[in-house]
């Protein structure tokens, strides 16, 4: 896929596209690498949709994040988007939403979850720490963090495709990851979790859909997190993967794209019918308690 640029005051944003279709899929990565590493998503929605895949730029705030996001889809004269993220590409989905809301026709969040100001005050924290060690030390620490999340039980037909993305992983550690890069991953973070906020009343008149895809054993985003996000989001679909951890899109790729077009089609009769794998989670607030 062909990857191109723009300059936004200054600073240089890379993006990839691909696909074709009528609606165009605006695809947020993880914490760790690029639009490289959407390649496979991409891939699997091209059939069917267009797809664009920023690079989040070495920049400190979300907001500066959201104007870029907003730009490359003017620039690729795409009025809305389907907005996906996962994990840390998730936060950057909720923060576009919250500021580009026109932009947006409907939301996907995968393996995400919403502002915590105790962990923001811990990433604060932690960004004075960073600034401070060494990057071959910092380096080493958060690889042998996000290494941790892949410990999951992989099955046989997916231990190529961990095992390569495992190689990958190491290889953006080891050669392509800067301390600048690494600074402003952290620095995002602690601006998503101390100054973003999000209520259900906030997008009650928005016509779009949201769909939330998770995993039940998550050791990024444990049971609470995932009951917050579900609570923003209350009209939300959610689908829930057992045992995949932190790793859906490693072990379910086929399954979550399928879920991802069967929202995006309204190709089911219930939620529950999305696949027959897929556990719809049910929010329960005080009301429902009588």
């Amino acid at each position: 896929m062909p990857e191109k640029s723009l300059n936004i005051r200054g600073v240089e944003w890379r993006y990839v596209t691909g696909g074709r279709g009528g609606k165009t899929l605006l695809l947020f990565h993880g914490a760790a690498g690029g639009a490289e590493t959407m390649s496979g998503l991409a891939e699997a929605f091209g059939d069917e949709y267009r797809t664009i895949a920023p690079t989040v730029a070495d920049v400190s705030t979300l907001a500066e994040v959201c104007d870029a996001a907003s730009a490359i889809l003017d620039r690729e004269h795409v009025g809305r988007a389907v907005v996906f993220g996962g994990s840390f590409g998730g936060l950057v989905a909720q923060a576009f939403f919250r500021r580009r809301r026109a932009q947006v026709e409907d939301l996907v969040l995968l393996s995400t979850g919403v502002p915590n100001r105790k962990l923001g005050a811990r990433t604060r924290g932690m960004l004075r720490l960073l600034k401070l060690l060494p990057f071959p030390l910092t380096r080493a620490l958060m690889k042998d963090e996000l290494s941790g999340h892949l410990n999951a039980p992989v099955p046989a037909e997916h231990a190529e495709r961990v095992s390569e993305f495992r190689r990958r992983l190491d290889e953006y550690f080891d050669h392509t990851l800067t301390k600048r890069t690494l600074l402003s991953r952290v620095a995002l973070g602690a601006d998503f979790n101390c100054n973003e906020s999000y209520t259900p009343e906030e997008h009650a008149d928005w016509p779009g859909r949201v769909l939330i895809v998770e995993s039940n054993d998550d050791p990024v985003i444990p049971a609470e997190e995932r009951r917050r996000l579900r609570e923003a989001y209350p009209r939300a679909l959610v689908c829930a993967f057992a045992g995949t951890g932190h790793m859906i899109p490693l072990l379910r790729l086929e399954e979550l794209v399928g879920v991802v077009k069967a929202f995006l089609k309204e190709d089911y009769s219930t939620p529950a019918e999305v696949f027959d794998e897929c556990a719809v989670a049910e929010v329960h607030t005080p009301h429902d308690e009588g």
